[in-house]
């Protein structure tokens, strides 16, 4: 049984998190979208509805790479990295270590494409 996660509300233009935080937790945008900002506060990326970001919340010590911003009134469900790592846990520890790896690889894209 999966835990029920919390739908956390942001207004256009106000901050996430930002680049340096500590990562603890993965948002699934529910509507809207959310801009991806360079250690400058240039935008590199915009992420929209039914994408997620903050993977870096699933790594061990995991430091968030980039500052997120909503572009728009957004609508996320915000995953604590403890929920899922006790829904990780009822699968397989090889699911785990290949959705780290991912991960991981996913973050070192994201801070080759935003010059970070």
């Amino acid at each position: 049984m999966l835990p029920e996660f919390q739908t956390i509300r942001f207004q256009a233009g106000e901050s996430i998190f930002n680049a340096g935080d500590l990562a603890e937790h993965l948002y699934l945008i529910v509507s809207g979208s959310v801009e991806l900002l360079n250690k400058d506060g240039v935008v590199f990326a915009t992420i929209l509805a039914g994408e997620s970001f903050g993977e870096q919340a699933f790594l061990a010590g995991g430091i968030r790479g980039a500052s997120v911003r909503a572009k728009e009134a957004v609508e996320c469900i915000r995953v604590h990295e403890a929920e899922a790592r006790l829904s990780l846990d009822t699968h397989s520890d090889f699911l785990v270590i290949i959705l780290e790896a991912l991960l991981l690889q996913q973050s070192m894209n994201n801070s080759l494409r935003g010059g970070l």
